[in-house]
């Protein structure tokens, strides 16, 4: 999958890839719990409870056939749209995330803030971003992981054949992991996080635009949304409650039943964007406070 991405994609974009790939990556490392809550110390120290083998199904299947945030992030950016860096999580949110629900969400949502300021060449804004990625992947016991591939990205930032090499090698450690099965729960809540902050970026910003041939390729895109939405809420769902997981799991299923209300992409109106905002915002909340 990532081969094809990147043979598909200018350097900007592959940069914004690797971004994805070293999320994904980074959710696979460590033995620290997933539970939703409880106090930062006592998580560190609670075994995993392992997944069942329908949320194994639900995340091979979902990771299988959900098409990159960044993706749609590259696709935004060609569609001339104007660049609003207030829309991402602050940064400064970082230091409040306490459990390991809440870093996981956020680790994805910063990926995906960090891959729109890449595509869009906010390189002081990149600098920020990364720092806030940084420190959650050190609160999810991962920062081996995280900078064993950045160093090496960064290493070669002249060299798009290996750049590919290193990005394919990512993928492919992800997908070695979910075999694994170790740390699903976590992996889970990131992609999450990933497709909850790409869809909310992408949604407000279509709210405010007029359709036309440059962005109707995004009009299309939320459209689609229902189906990989679908996956994401039955994964959530396959994992032990606690009172921010149903929470968050709630308003997963309200944002799914509003992007099943259009019965094709031409009936993504503005009306319905305002709706859908509107949810977005809401289970977005519910995440980065």
């Amino acid at each position: 999958m990532a081969q094809n991405l990147v043979m598909q994609t200018n350097f900007l974009q592959t940069v914004s890839i690797f971004t994805l790939a070293v999320i994904l990556l980074g959710s696979c490392g460590g033995n620290k719990s997933d539970s939703g809550s409880g106090k930062h110390d006592t998580m560190k120290t609670e075994s995993q409870t392992p997944a069942d083998e329908m949320a194994t199904y639900h995340f091979t299947y979902t990771i299988a056939n959900l098409p990159p945030p960044l993706q749609v992030l590259d696709e935004f950016a060609k569609s001339k749209m104007t660049v609003n860096v207030d829309l991402l999580n602050p940064v400064e949110n970082a230091d409040k995330y306490q459990t390991t629900l809440k870093q996981a969400f956020n680790y994805g949502i910063y990926g995906v803030d960090l891959g729109y300021l890449v595509v869009n060449n906010r390189t002081l804004d990149v600098i920020k971003y990364y720092g806030a990625s940084k420190k959650l992947a050190e609160e999810l016991n991962m920062a081996e992981t995280f900078n064993r591939f950045v160093e090496r990205f960064e290493a070669n930032s002249n060299n798009k054949d290996t750049l590919s090499r290193v990005i394919d090698e990512a993928y492919a450690a992800t997908d070695e992991y979910l075999r694994s099965n170790e740390r699903l729960e976590t992996a889970s809540h990131v992609l999450a996080g990933s497709w909850l902050e790409a869809q909310y970026l992408t949604v407000n910003m279509l709210r405010n635009a007029e359709r036309n041939a440059d962005n109707e390729i995004l009009f299309q895109r939320v459209w689609e949304q229902r189906l990989y939405l679908d996956n994401i809420t039955k994964l959530l769902a396959d994992f032990k409650p606690s009172a921010d997981a149903d929470k968050i799991k709630s308003d997963f299923e309200a944002m799914l039943a509003i992007y099943k209300e259009p019965a094709d992409d031409k009936q993504v109106n503005k009306e319905f964007l305002e709706k859908l905002a509107a949810a977005l915002e809401k289970t977005r909340a519910n995440v980065i406070k």
